[in-house]
């Protein structure tokens, strides 16, 4: 995979850190981006194969700047073959007491993020083909309580996924999505920490929250050759609360 490049945005913690430094592992040249450019520099700095974009703060809600962003990834890197996005936020609240502007900030982070890191990557490969990979969560599969929009913005990732693998399968682009579980990751332990998480974990089959680097092995696979007849699809991540047909 010496000759395989990579563009992990959201890198700059929690999953997207655990990605990028699984695909570094692979020896896989990984360029990495993150609305907190010195995070992003952190992560670079923990393995060989890893590389900013710059010290520039990206903001994945930001059509231009994602074009921008897979531009200076065809920069740095030569070619990009894989795209992975690990944006995502949330906070947990009642929906009768959010407001528009949360709301629309829920939607611009965890739907159009990666409505606009989608075109912007397809732009770029599909001269060459590749792959992309956005993260969902299991609230986009079967919804949650105190995370209604949320539940709706990553449930769009979903159909995102479905609708891009269909019209893109001629370029040679394969398009899914990951969809984690309760996961301990720096956002969760800002919502609530080790309260939310036991109340939470009870409902997990395997009674535990997952770990960064398990949703990280997930979006490698789904992005690489092994994955190679594999598309369209959301892989659900969570310990067995979810479970397909």
């Amino acid at each position: 995979m010496a000759d395989k490049t990579a563009l992990v945005v959201g890198a700059g913690s929690g999953i997207g850190r655990a990605t990028a430094l699984r695909l570094a592992q692979l020896g896989i040249s990984t360029a990495v981006a993150d609305l907190n450019a010195e995070a992003a520099a952190d992560v670079a700095q923990e393995h060989h194969s890893l590389t900013t974009l710059g010290e520039v703060s990206w903001d994945a809600t930001d059509p231009v700047a994602c074009d921008q962003m897979l531009d200076e990834a065809v920069n740095v890197l030569g070619h990009v073959d894989h795209v992975i996005s690990t944006v995502g936020w949330t906070a947990i609240t009642p929906f009768l007491e959010e407001t528009p502007e949360y709301w629309r900030r829920i939607i611009d982070v965890n739907l159009m993020s990666s409505i606009y890191l989608s075109a912007a990557a397809g732009r770029v490969l599909r001269e060459r083909g590749g792959s992309i990979v956005l993260t969902s969560s299991e609230a986009g599969v079967v919804g949650t309580s105190g995370e209604t929009v949320y539940s709706a913005a990553k449930a769009g990732v979903i159909a995102l996924v479905k609708s891009l693998a269909r019209e893109w399968a001629r370029h040679g682009i394969r398009v899914n999505a990951v969809a984690p579980g309760i996961t301990a990751t720096p956002l969760l332990e800002s919502q609530g920490g080790e309260a939310l998480l036991n109340s939470i974990v009870r409902a997990v089959p395997l009674r535990r929250a997952g770990q960064p680097e398990e949703i990280a092995a997930a979006l490698a696979f789904l992005a690489l050759d092994d994955a190679g007849y594999i598309t369209g699809q959301t892989l659900c991540v969570g310990g067995g609360l979810t479970m397909g047909s």
